[in-house]
């Protein structure tokens, strides 16, 4: 009876040093398979962003972009930008307030979900952004990509022909996706 109840329990040990080896393996492949996820995620949203956009997809696009941060990085942009040339020119200074004025109701105007439609519909002229030609003018450029935080994926972009003109598109994490959030467009009109 003793020999019995102490094969049985010889039994439960190895079953219970099996179950935890076989625990212990598919935990350490979900969590590795999470990490990887959680790594390549900010390049799946670059992919989604350059599909949407490949195949005009509005909707698509909008899911990836986060308009408000997107909004007041373009802004920002620009009005650095206005200021910035007409320092060169040596006109005379328009004031900040002014530059907001005049930048904020076209920034916001075209920064939407409905903005985004037109421009891919190519109905806003103004915008002049061909994008029909999206893949040859990425193959023109130097394009780098990588973390500059947990939560801040950038992706520089450089002109092979003309190096001063540089964009960087960023990425910032939202929840367990990415978004875009921000251009900077700083180096691409030399002052």
């Amino acid at each position: 009876m003793f020999d019995s109840l102490s094969e049985k329990l010889k039994s439960l040990k190895s079953i219970d040093k099996k179950t935890i080896i076989i625990g212990a393996a598919i935990s350490t492949g979900i969590v590795t398979t999470a990490s990887v996820g959680a790594y390549y995620s900010p390049f799946l949203t670059l992919n989604n962003i350059k599909n949407a956009t490949a195949n005009r997809n509005a909707e698509a696009l909008s899911q990836e972009i986060d308009f408000p941060s997107l909004r007041t990085s373009i802004k920002e942009n620009i009005k650095a930008q206005v200021l910035k040339q007409v320092a060169g020119a040596g006109t005379s200074k328009p004031t900040p307030e002014l530059v907001e004025k005049i930048v904020s109701p076209a920034v916001d105007k075209i920064v939407t979900p409905e903005g985004l439609e037109q421009l891919m519909l190519d109905q806003i002229t103004e915008a002049k952004i061909d994008l029909r030609h999206l893949d040859r003018d990425i193959a023109k450029s130097d394009i780098k990509m990588g973390y500059e935080s947990f939560d801040r994926f950038v992706i520089h972009i450089t002109d092979k022909v003309d190096r001063a003109k540089d964009v960087s598109l960023i990425l910032k994490r939202d929840g367990l996706a990415w978004k875009l959030a921000g251009i900077d467009i700083s180096k691409l009109v030399e002052s």
